[in-house]
């Protein structure tokens, strides 16, 4: 594949373009595109038509450029995430029903640090929640990413301890020593509550989601208002639909923690 000036290949400059769309930046005219690209002008029109030709964008009669619906066949059609997201509904949907808070299904992604979210169930005017479908959150300031992380190998935890690790709120945790021992009782316990890390009037909850050869591949959390939090009611149904999704994955049944779930919640 041929190499712009800058060096990249035209798949990276296509992934560029595909990237420069967001939820808050739905459509974008060829001049903002060429802003948020960094590219040339004829280059990010040619490149864009191109996409709009193969159904990858779409372009309205005003010229501006959005992801066109191939997108939306394309990742629906065999991508193994949206099978885990239609997996992993019900069991949310029934956290959601017991809990009426936010509740989200994610998986990692280690080589960024990150935690990616395929699904959320939202409760409106309660906690205010920074994840959002197809959004990243840091892996050490979310509770599913801390779920996560404390069932990966050592080598990979160890990467990840090394950081950096940027501080969020007043509460977030970087050090190695003490996340070292975080993982080690979020292990113990079979899931995270954290208190003020991401949204300093929030606590989220969350526990691991297990596949095949007991591997962790994602996990289900809550956010609440610190003020209305009630463990009693949260950890029962949320480890219930850890367990339940983790079976339908093809875990093997397997104890979430050596304590009881209320037990230091």
């Amino acid at each position: 594949m041929a190499n712009s000036p800058s060096g990249e290949s035209v798949i990276q400059r296509v992934v560029k373009i595909l990237d420069a769309f967001s939820k808050g930046r739905p459509r974008m005219s060829l001049s903002e595109l060429v802003r948020a690209t960094g590219m040339s002008s004829s280059t990010a029109h040619r490149l864009a038509n191109d996409l709009v030709d193969s159904g990858l964008l779409n372009r309205s009669e005003a010229g501006d450029y959005g992801v066109g619906m191939k997108m939306w066949e394309l990742a629906s059609r065999s991508n193994p995430l949206e099978e885990f997201r239609r997996r992993g509904l019900p069991f949310l949907e029934g956290v959601h029903a017991a809990v009426r808070e936010q509740v989200s299904l994610s998986i990692p992604d280690v080589g960024s640090g990150t935690v990616l979210y395929l699904e959320q169930l939202d409760r409106h005017g309660t906690a205010t929640n920074l994840a959002a479908v197809a959004g990243r959150l840091l892996i050490h300031n979310t509770s599913s990413g801390m779920a996560m992380m404390a069932h990966m190998p050592r080598d990979v935890q160890e990467r990840f301890l090394a950081g950096p690790l940027e501080k969020t709120t007043e509460a977030t945790e970087t050090d190695p020593v003490r996340l070292r021992a975080q993982l080690a009782l979020i292990r113990e316990r079979g899931y995270v509550r954290m208190a003020g890390v991401l949204v300093e009037e929030n606590t989220a909850y969350a526990v691991p989601v297990f596949g095949e050869g007991n591997s962790v591949i994602g996990a289900i959390a809550v956010v609440i208002p610190t003020a209305d939090e009630d463990p009693k009611v949260v950890l029962p149904v949320l480890v219930a639909a850890g367990r339940g999704l983790s079976r339908t994955m093809g875990a093997e049944r397997r104890p979430y923690g050596t304590r009881p779930w209320l037990q230091g919640a």
